[in-house]
């Protein structure tokens, strides 16, 4: 009786073990790529949605219709209740929010932001009315545009100024 394996059998075995390893971290790596998309999705539009609450909150609160101090299509510029005058723009990739000269990131990853100004009709205005003058915006519509490790996400929001 001789004990023990030829060359052919533990050639064999080798190949088989080579597939199944392959396989099993084929399958390993399409469940690290889903991980990876959701975790990076879940993060930029938990950001996006952080940020655009906190604009339309604060929009909410501008003083008064004489309150509104540049209103483009990427910045908008406002005193508040509180007489803060606020400033929302992006900066590199980075949303900034400026309060009294002093600059706070909302957003990283941010490709772009856009404010898109509305009289009370609802009609488009492409150039709305700024301080020292009455503003004609009703209602204020943001979005914005996130990317991180090639996922994007778009969030939109909207905000209606309360004192108006």
């Amino acid at each position: 009786m001789r004990q023990g394996f030829t060359l052919v059998e533990l050639v064999i075995v080798i190949t088989i073990i080579g597939i199944i390893s392959g396989v099993i971290g084929f399958v390993l790596l399409g469940t690290v790529d889903a991980w990876t998309f959701k975790f990076n999705r879940a993060d930029l539009l938990s950001d996006g949605r952080l940020a655009a609450n906190r604009m339309v909150r604060e929009i909410r609160e501008i003083k008064d219709p004489t309150s509104v101090i540049m209103a483009s299509p990427s910045q908008f510029r406002f005193a508040n209740t509180g007489n803060i005058d606020i400033t929302y723009a992006v900066s590199g990739s980075a949303l900034n929010r400026t309060a009294d000269g002093i600059s706070n990131a909302l957003a990283e990853d941010v490709t772009s932001l856009t404010f898109t100004y509305y009289d009370s009709g609802g009609g488009v205005i492409p150039s709305p009315v700024v301080s020292p003058g009455v503003t004609d915006i009703a209602r204020v519509l943001i979005d914005i545009a996130l990317t991180k490790n090639g996922e994007n996400v778009y969030v939109e929001s909207q905000s209606v100024p309360r004192n108006f």
